[in-house]
C-alpha cells in the first residue's frame, strides 16, 4: 500500500507540478536522497548478522556487493536465493541415534557403559523427512540392517517422534525397510508417530500390510509410546524388561525439597 500511495503521489506532482520542479534545488534533492539511504542501513543489525555466523556473513556480503553493482531488486533475489541454497543442506540432515530406557524411565542415548540388548535395538530419527534427507536414511537403515545381521536381533523399535513434514521418497524408503524386515522375519515397532506421519501412511494404505498394534502414537496410549513399544517387545518376547542405569545428574532441589518436572 505505502508503494501504490506513492506512486500515485509521484504521478500527481509530475503531472501537475511538473513546471515547479526546475525550481527545487537540486542539494535539496540529493540530500534527501542520502537520507533516505542512510535509514535504510542498520549498522548494529549488520554487525549483530556479522557476529551471528559465517554463512550469514557471507549472505550479507554477496548482496552487499550485489546491489552495488546490478541494483537492489537484484541483490534481493540473489539474498533470498543464497539464503535457500544453504538453508537446504542444513534442512537435510537427518539425525539417527541408539536410544535406552534407564531405570528412572527416562529415553535417553546409549552410553558405552550401557548394557546392550540382545533382542531388539531402539533407534531414535529426528529431521525432516523429505527428499533432501533420503541419502541419511538410506544410511541409517544400512546400519540397522547390518546390526540385525551382526546381532542376530529379532526386534526393532524406530522412535518417531521427532521426524517432520514425510514426503513420497521417504515414505518409499521407509517402507522398503519396513517391507524387507517382514520378509527376513524381523518384527519392527514404530513409536511416537505423529498426526502426519500417521496420516501420510493412511493414505499409502500402510495399514493392509502393516500391523497397526505395531505402531505407538503420541497421544493414543495410557504411557509413553516408546515405554508401550519396548513392554510390546518384551511381551512378545515373554521376558521381564531390562533397564539401563538411571541417568542421573545432581540437582538442587531449592526450598520445596523436591522436583516437580523432569525434561
Amino acid at each position: 500500500m505505502t508503494g501504490i500511495i506513492a506512486a500515485v503521489a509521484v504521478a500527481i506532482a509530475v503531472l501537475l507540478l511538473a513546471p515547479l520542479a526546475r525550481f527545487v534545488p537540486k542539494p535539496a534533492l540529493a540530500a534527501l536522497l542520502l537520507l533516505t539511504a542512510a535509514r535504510l542501513i542498520d549498522p548494529k543489525r549488520l554487525a549483530y548478522t556479522i557476529r551471528a555466523s559465517r554463512q550469514d556473513a557471507g549472505v550479507l556480503a554477496a548482496t552487499v556487493v550485489t546491489a552495488l553493482a546490478f541494483g537492489l531488486d537484484m541483490a534481493i533475489l540473489v539474498g533470498a536465493a543464497l539464503s535457500i541454497l544453504l538453508f537446504v543442506p542444513r534442512a537435510a540432515k537427518l539425525k539417527a541415534a541408539e536410544l535406552v530406557v534407564g531405570s528412572d524411565g527416562a529415553v535417553r542415548e546409549r552410553l558405552p557403559g550401557d548394557p546392550v540388548s540382545h533382542d531388539f535395538v531402539l533407534y531414535d530419527l529426528e529431521g525432516e523427512l523429505f527428499f533432501g534427507a533420503a541419502p541419511d536414511l538410506d544410511r541409517c537403515f544400512a546400519e540397522l540392517r547390518r546390526r540385525i545381521e551382526a546381532e542376530n536381533l529379532r526386534f526393532v523399535v524406530l522412535r518417531l517422534r521427532r521426524v517432520r513434514n514425510p514426503d513420497v521418497v521417504c515414505l518409499e524408503r521407509l517402507e522398503r525397510f519396513l517391507r524387507t524386515c517382514e520378509k527376513i522375519g524381523i518384527t519392527v515397532l514404530l513409536s511416537g508417530v505423529g498426526p502426519d506421519l500417521l496420516d501420510a501412511q493412511g493414505r499409502v494404505r500402510c495399514a493392509e500390510w502393516f500391523p497397526p498394534d505395531r505402531i505407538f502414537t503420541q497421544t493414543g496410549d495410557r504411557q509413553p509410546p516408546t515405554l508401550a513399544a519396548i513392554h510390546s517387545v518384551y511381551d512378545r518376547l515373554g521376558e521381564k524388561p531390562v533397564y539401563a542405569p538411571a541417568n542421573t545428574f545432581p540437582v538442587s532441589t531449592g526450598s520445596a525439597g523436591k522436583l516437580s518436572y523432569r525434561v
